[in-house]
């Protein structure tokens, strides 16, 4: 017969054991559902990290997108005269379009759109692309004031021209850079037509935006209404 300072022993010899046994499992990984004591080779799954949007190369298809419709520029000038783009194959037609021809020598695409009201307003704006904004911004360094663009202007560079078409007419410009597209906008008039002091930079914003939106994938809805 055991004495009670034995079965002590004993239950505290049991309860040793037992707690030696859970650091084991513990330890080694064994027990309900653990069929190996180290963790995987590759280690803890990493969280992938959202990539940023890259930019796109706006060719033919996606520029011509780009390019303001009758629905985005503003309805006092929505009749449409012309909208369409080409590739940069036929470097006569780029030059036709009023780019310098060192550009037409290293575009991927152009292309124009243009309104009017059909009597005294008309609006043009074209694109040409690039590879690679690198590649723009060596082309083209705006350096327009604040006098010309207003403050925090649109686009990575930017700067404003004259336009004098003469025959009573005349208008303003902005030539804007969207990463690897650069953008030339003409707004022109009748002297003593009423054109709204916005309107120019209104459609310039418009058009930016615009070119972000197709080099992100996205659809341009971009309006100025």
């Amino acid at each position: 017969m055991y004495t009670d300072k034995q079965r002590a022993r004993a239950r505290g010899a049991g309860a040793s054991l037992v707690m030696v046994l859970a650091a084991i499992t513990l330890t080694t990984g064994c027990g309900s559902g653990g069929a190996s004591g180290t963790l995987p080779a590759e280690g803890p799954a990493k969280q992938a990290a959202s990539p940023e949007l890259a930019e796109m190369i706006l060719d033919t298809a996606r520029l011509e997108r780009a390019l303001p419709d009758q629905f985005s520029v503003p309805a006092e000038v929505s009749k449409s005269r012309n909208r369409k783009a080409w590739d940069s194959g036929d470097a006569a037609i780029c030059q036709s379009e009023e780019w310098p021809a060192q550009w037409c020598s290293q575009a991927v695409a152009l292309g124009i759109a243009a309104y009017s009201n059909a009597q005294d307003q008309e609006l043009s704006v074209r694109l040409i692309s690039f590879r690679t904004p690198e590649q723009a911004a060596a082309l083209f360094a705006g350096v327009g004031t604040e006098d010309e663009v207003g403050k925090n202007p649109p686009g990575d560079q930017i700067d404003g021209f004259e336009v004098t078409p003469g025959q009573g007419w005349q208008g303003r410009g902005i030539n804007v850079r969207q990463g690897a597209v650069i953008a030339s906008i003409k707004y022109t008039w009748r002297q003593g037509a009423n054109v709204p002091s916005g309107r120019l930079m209104s459609v310039t914003r418009m058009t930016v935006e615009r070119i972000k939106q197709a080099q992100h994938g996205e659809t341009p809805t971009a309006s100025t209404r």
